[in-house]
């Protein structure tokens, strides 16, 4: 008759630290791409959701993200540091997806890791000049949109894709979001003050070329966190938009005083 070993091997017990550090990771990945508090807030529950916790709290700051969980009448805390910025929804659709399967249990929390750093390490969807050539039609539409003609629409392009050249390499080399801003509206600004002449709406040119730097994600953001309660990260990404567009603004008188068209 044989019997059962007493020592048979049991399913090992995620620990919380091997599921804490990737989820709030993910989470600093997307706030830092743009998300919203709320999306935040729930892709990192669920991926914890799996492990146990008896209770979870997280607290969503513009440069630093905390949680802390607890399990067995034992708590742990971490806060990741948020370094810049940005808009990049793909990273978000991609952190939000990994939530799902986490909390499904497709993706195994071991893996949780490695697919967070994936993640993170992924580069753009389309280079730099795809992106400038989109920029660039796009704020031509504009000067369409506002009465120009097909040269309005063409000075517009170029000044644009100069100008979002010109964001790309300060961006490149991590300058300050507000000298970019600034940069970007200059050159743009300035190319469309000498390609105007090709056309008899050059105001149109002008204000559609620095369009593409309207900071519409954080002011967005911004307006639905303040009408969620979020009052202090809406504040400070309500500020840090209105910052961006008096840069915008700067930039641009800038190049008409040079221009003497100010």
């Amino acid at each position: 008759m044989q019997t059962e070993s007493s020592d048979a091997p049991h399913p090992k017990k995620t620990t919380l630290e091997s599921v804490m550090t990737p989820a709030i990771r993910a989470g600093a990945i997307m706030f830092g791409s743009g998300a919203e508090i709320d999306k935040v807030q729930r892709a990192i529950t669920s991926m914890i959701s799996g492990s146990g916790a008896e209770d979870l709290h997280i607290l969503v700051a513009h440069n630093a993200l905390m949680a802390s969980i607890t399990r067995d009448n034992k708590i742990l805390t971490q806060v990741h540091r948020i370094d810049g910025h940005g808009v990049d929804f793909n990273k978000v659709a991609a952190v939000y997806q990994l939530a799902r399967e986490v909390h499904s249990g497709a993706c195994d929390p071991e893996d949780l890791h490695g697919r967070v750093e994936a993640i993170q390490s992924k580069g753009p969807l389309y280079s730099k000049s795809v992106v400038a050539g989109a920029v660039a039609a796009a704020c031509g539409a504009f000067a369409v949109i506002f009465g120009g003609g097909p040269m309005a629409f063409l000075a517009t392009a170029v000044a644009a894709f100069i100008g979002a050249h010109v964001r790309f390499l300060l961006a490149s080399m991590r300058y300050n979001v507000v000298l970019i801003f600034a940069a970007s509206a200059f050159a743009a600004t300035l190319a469309a003050t000498f390609l105007s002449s090709l056309t008899v709406h050059g105001d149109i040119v002008q204000t559609a070329s620095v369009l593409y730097l309207i900071p519409g994600v954080p002011l967005i953001d911004s307006f639905e966190e303040l009408i969620r309660g979020y009052l202090t990260v809406g504040l400070t990404r309500g500020v840090m938009g209105l910052i961006m567009v008096m840069a915008l603004t700067m930039g641009m008188v800038l190049a008409l005083s040079l221009r003497g068209l100010f």
